[in-house]
């Protein structure tokens, strides 16, 4: 199990000199999980995050020996090519959370910590003295569409003309002034990822967002505002090309 704290709430019905009284005890327990025995091996990291200077994202600085890594917006689009990876090479000072190596980068360049509460959540973060990965001038080999919820649209393809429009856009486009409706709901967003064998391990996934009319627009990455109930997502939102329009909309 990994959940870090527990509410225990119990609940008593007393009847005394004829009164009926209710009582609800809430006791607070917090549970912090130990850290499991074949990983106490490892080298302790350390994790803070601040505000970025970007608004609507968060910059987080994991520390692990001398060496320091960061995620901040310009790494938000980039993603795992496996979720769950296994390698531990370093361990927070309590609770079952790693930092592990990905498979085709050395830890000096980059590493995954996961830095889920209840459920692992890796991330990915970039030695500080690894400059930002070019995505603008990258040669990618392909690319996957995830497909909007609850449709099944997942496709690959390895069009270069198509992925080169998909760049372009991000790069050159101008973004719509247009707010979309993404506070309560993600159903008609997902990700477009690319793959280049010059980024092994990790891939580039921009955000697409698809509205009622049928439009398609693409974001390099989303920021979150928290609200009272729930998130709301930020995106410098631009008009999709006419070929990746047109594939996305096709079976």
């Amino acid at each position: 199990m990994t959940t870090k704290a527990k509410w225990l709430i119990a609940a008593g019905v007393i009847v005394a000199a004829g009164i009926l009284a209710v009582v609800v005890v809430v006791v607070g327990l917090s549970v912090l999980d130990e850290v499991r025995p074949e990983n106490r091996h490892l080298p302790v990291y350390q994790l803070e995050q601040v505000d970025s200077t970007h608004q609507w994202y968060r910059r987080t600085t994991v520390r692990w020996g001398s060496a320091v890594y960061v995620q901040d917006f310009e790494d938000y689009g980039f993603e795992l090519w496996n979720p769950e990876p296994t390698s531990g090479i370093g361990r927070p000072s309590f609770g079952n959370s790693l930092m592990c190596s990905i498979p085709g980068q050395s830890p000096s360049n980059y590493v995954a910590v996961d830095c889920g509460s209840e459920m692992s959540a890796y991330e990915i973060f970039r030695n500080v003295n690894q400059p930002v990965f070019d995505w603008r001038h990258a040669k990618f080999q392909s690319m996957e569409f995830g497909g909007i919820i609850g449709r099944t649209e997942h496709k690959r393809s390895t069009d270069g003309a198509l992925m080169a429009e998909v760049v372009r856009t991000l790069s050159e486009g101008t973004p719509t002034t247009e707010v979309f409706p993404l506070a309560e709901k993600r159903s008609n967003v997902c990700s477009v990822c690319f793959f280049t064998d010059a980024l092994p391990g990790i891939k580039f996934c921009p955000q697409v967002y698809r509205d009622e009319s049928g439009a398609v627009y693409l974001a390099e990455s989303m920021g979150m505002e928290p609200l009272t109930h729930g998130m709301k997502y930020h995106a410098r939102w631009i008009p999709a090309g006419a070929l990746f329009a047109e594939w996305v909309k096709t079976p």
